[in-house]
């Protein structure tokens, strides 16, 4: 499954972590800074 994760902080991270390990392909989004 591939996974789309909006937010790069502690919470997002760690899904994206745990995700990933599980098998899925995650992309993880920030906000760039301006």
């Amino acid at each position: 499954m591939q996974v789309l994760i909006l937010g790069g902080g502690v919470v997002g991270v760690t899904t994206a972590y745990q995700l990933q390990k599980d098998g899925h392909t995650v992309t993880v989004l920030e906000q760039a800074s301006q």
